[in-house]
């Protein structure tokens, strides 16, 4: 029997990060030939997150640099998977989330008649501008896919809600569980690995409990952005006693807000991006995270650390629900406030023994059997019907590719 040859496409650190697991899981069948793709959204980073786990890609694709707007962009990289599936033919393939990648992957896929099936389906805020582009392009995937991985039982009802067939909407669990606990298996199964990241730790906080921050929304760019970064500034001085450690995202409409509020800040750290594993490391051991984030919301809990939600609405609100969450909006004084509460009273201790709203870290291997138990899916391909009038089918011809 031929194999399934399926493509995974990937093209943030996010989407790298949630794949690989599957990627793995999908490595171990024998009857699949799996295909790890990078669109070139973020090469960089996604690649040094595949490569957090032992994995390389397959195929890199090239996009014009020169694209400066969001739709520019996007018309690239469907450009470029299309081609892709040209060449190289695919039984199936894999999208997560709600990038830019994954929805051009999905569209590429749907005019090549190739079946989609997505990761981290089902996340809704029910704003279309929030989050921006996202809240969009993860409806449009919704009626392409044929195959729905939901990782909470809340986004297993959004689809069902939209009309999705509940035959193809599957309660999976959130594969970053699965990464989480791999890399942290990593690390305590390497002394070099344990001892690095302990000692750089150490020097990052100068032994203080950490709070750990991460900042990137498009739809926080400007005076919300600066005003996030006053109400750190005004935390960390309230509690100097605590190290701020932020690693900064290179896109200059954050990184010019935040250095320019936090730079002078005796006990906050403003660092490069940080690779998964020291990522990882630094927020098992954080007292508090703030963050606007969709995938350290779902993160964090692993480790039962407490989150600042620093946006209007959110998509994870099992963390919420669950006690993990606290959703603060943008205004500085809420921040502030919700912040000077956490910190007050030792941060995660109040987390001890509360269940992962996100899983039990087998998503992934979920996700490879039913993939394999639907090796035989396609796309529709009967020329379209629309009814007259009368009530009677009338057939369309198909436009010209």
């Amino acid at each position: 029997m031929r194999k399934l040859r399926i493509l995974v496409m990937i093209g943030t650190r996010p989407e790298a990060i949630k794949l690989a697991p599957v990627v793995l899981a999908l490595q171990r069948e024998s009857a699949v030939r799996v295909t790890v793709c990078l669109s070139g959204q973020h090469p960089t980073m996604a690649h040094d997150a595949l490569t957090s786990f032992g994995i390389a890609p397959d195929v890199e694709l090239a996009l014009d640099r020169a694209a400066t707007t969001a739709g520019a962009r996007f018309t690239g990289l469907h450009r470029a998977i299309s081609a892709f599936l040209d060449r190289l033919p695919q039984d199936r393939i894999v999208v997560q989330g709600d990038t830019s990648t994954a929805l051009a992957g999905a569209l590429a896929a749907f005019h090549a008649g190739v079946p989609v099936a997505h990761v981290e389906a089902g996340l809704r805020t029910g704003n279309l501008a929030g989050p921006w582009p996202e809240e969009g392009y993860r409806r449009m995937i919704a009626p392409i896919a044929d195959l729905h991985f939901a990782p909470t039982e809340w986004a297993r009802q959004n689809l069902l809600a939209e009309g999705i067939a509940p035959d193809r909407v599957h309660l999976t669990g959130n594969t970053v569980v699965d990464a989480l606990i791999g890399i942290r298996a990593a690390i305590s199964r390497s002394a070099d690995t344990s001892l690095r990241l302990d000692a750089w730790q150490r020097g990052l906080s100068d032994g203080k409990p950490i709070v750990l921050v991460t900042l990137h929304r498009r739809e926080s760019h400007g005076s919300v952005l600066t005003g996030i970064a006053m109400a750190l500034r005004d935390l960390a001085e309230e509690f100097r006693d605590h190290a701020f450690v932020l690693p900064v995202h290179p896109n200059p409409a954050v990184s010019g807000s935040i250095r320019s509020v936090l730079a002078d800040q005796p006990n906050v750290r403003l660092l490069d991006p940080l690779g998964y594993e020291d990522f990882v490391y630094l927020m098992s051991l954080a007292s508090l995270i703030v963050t606007d984030s969709g995938g350290v919301q779902e993160e964090a809990p692993t480790f039962g650390v407490p989150i600042l939600v620093v946006r209007n609405e959110s998509e994870r609100a099992e963390a919420i629900a669950a006690g993990f969450a606290q959703l603060t909006g943008t205004d500085p004084d809420r921040i502030l406030s919700a912040g000077r509460k956490i910190l007050a009273r030792g941060g995660r201790a109040e987390l001890r023994g509360k269940a992962n709203p996100f899983g039990d870290g087998t998503a992934a291997k979920r996700i490879a059997a039913l993939l394999l138990s639907r090796r035989d899916a396609t796309v529709p391909t009967g020329e379209p019907v629309i009814v007259s009038q009368s009530g009677r089918p009338v057939k369309q011809p198909r436009f010209a590719q």
